[in-house]
């Protein structure tokens, strides 16, 4: 009895290998840009940037004033123009730091004081980077543009400020 039992197991086991054999995992599904959310830019406002009286910049911004816009920012995009930007602004001085979740375009993200000064810049950050990375002294405003263009557009900590104006 215990042998008929034994075999009867072990013929279970070969054929539930057999089976599992010829069920392999198949590959992960390859993501189709049709299937992914895109969030399109909404002007809200213009902004310039201004080193000396000098106005290097203008842009076009969409603003996040909100939390729950703060959270969100520029994720599920795939593209921002060169003369597109998103200002974040925040009711009181602020030292958390900014992350790339879902954020798929590389960016300078530059952190502002109060007075609208450039406090500092964290340059080319890659998309979906989740390390956290914040400003040096706290800050009030926060702008993102394309990465490598603070640079290109000689934007300067200590020396760049921001006016912009809300169209909305």
């Amino acid at each position: 009895m215990k042998i008929k039992l034994w075999v009867n197991l072990c013929l279970i086991s070969f054929v539930l290998g057999l089976i599992s054999c010829n069920n392999e995992k198949s590959p992960a599904p390859e993501v189709n840009n049709t299937d992914l959310i895109e969030i399109e830019f909404l002007k809200e406002g213009e902004l310039s940037l201004i080193n000396n009286s000098d106005v290097i910049k203008e842009l076009d911004i969409e603003i996040a004033k909100s939390e729950n816009e703060r959270a969100i920012g520029l994720m599920n995009r795939s593209k921002l123009e060169e003369n597109q930007a998103m200002l974040f602004i925040f009711e009181q001085d602020n030292s958390s730091g900014f992350y790339m979740k879902d954020t798929r375009i590389p960016l300078d993200i530059i952190f502002l004081g109060a007075d609208s000064t450039v406090i500092s810049i964290s340059k080319n950050r890659r998309p979906f980077d989740l390390n956290s990375e914040g400003a040096s002294s706290p800050y009030r405003f926060v702008l993102e543009i394309n990465g490598g263009k603070s640079d290109d557009w000689g934007i300067e900590e200590g020396v760049t400020k921001i006016h912009w104006t809300e169209t909305r």
